[in-house]
């Protein structure tokens, strides 16, 4: 960041921090900017805090920290959409973050749709959940190693039969199994999150089709979570939980994992 680095941040503010709900992280305590946006938070001038934390991002920083404490800031301000929105990518970045699924849960308690039959996402999500930390770069990487090791331990084995070599072959037969499931795991958990959107506009008509003119059969209200499907004509057609599905105007929703969110700049 091109800004001046404090190397200590004042205890006093981490601790008034801690009390209030937001979070210090250690890794960005030598932000003045983010300092100043805890400090505005808790003198309760929370669109001061939102501005500095919103500028942090547009610099192109990625933090599970810097997303909860946008989102209870928003939460503070009464936008529901947008701090569902906030803590979602927080446990994107930091699937462990029990602070942001906390006041996610309070998020929730608040939300307007109260769907019947959630049968589908709280699955999805579970499991986007359990895979969210499973290194699928290593475990490609690894079942590559395996599956190519296994079978040159297995040639060998053919040529002069050994106890030890055959032993060889089956564990790496038996890894390479374990990390191609891995694999497969982080690439559908990686999928999952892609679709994860959350509806920030206080309510959407959700049509037959993408245009204006199709008849609409239900509304969605701020802060629900739904999966994005398809894009058409500036329209996106979601499902809900419950299996409903249709076209709501494209800014109306939020993708959790924005485009480009690769580039930026984890912390």
């Amino acid at each position: 960041m091109n800004r001046a680095i404090l190397v200590v941040l004042l205890a006093s503010l981490a601790g008034s921090a801690a009390r209030a709900g937001i979070t210090v992280a250690p890794e960005a305590r030598g932000s003045a900017l983010f300092d100043q946006a805890n400090a505005a938070y808790l003198s309760g001038d929370t669109s001061r805090a939102v501005a500095g934390y919103e500028a942090l991002l547009q610099e192109g920083i990625a933090s599970p920290v810097l997303e909860t404490n946008l989102g209870v800031a928003y939460l503070r301000q009464g936008k529901r959409g947008l701090a569902a929105l906030h803590l979602e990518r927080a446990l994107f970045l930091a699937s462990s973050d029990d602070d942001a699924r906390a006041d996610l849960l309070e998020v929730r308690r608040g939300i307007v749709d109260k769907l019947e039959g959630e049968t589908d996402e709280p699955g999805l999500e579970a499991v986007a959940r359990i895979l969210a930390p499973v290194p699928g770069d290593l475990a490609a990487v690894a079942l590559i190693a395996l599956w190519c090791a296994g079978w040159t331990l297995w040639a060998l084995h053919l040529f002069r039969p050994r106890a030890a070599l055959g032993n060889s072959v089956a564990v790496c037969f038996v890894l390479a199994a374990v990390a191609g499931l891995m694999t497969a795991g982080a690439v559908a958990s990686h999928r999952m999150a892609l679709k994860r959107a959350v509806v920030v506009a206080q309510a959407a008509r959700a049509r037959e089709g993408p245009s204006e003119r199709a008849a609409s059969h239900f509304e969605v209200h701020e802060g629900t979570a739904l999966r994005v499907e398809d894009e058409d004509q500036g329209f996106r057609r979601v499902r809900l939980a419950n299996g409903l599905t249709g076209w709501v105007p494209a800014a109306t929703v939020e993708l959790v994992v924005p485009r480009g969110w690769s580039d930026q700049r984890r912390l």
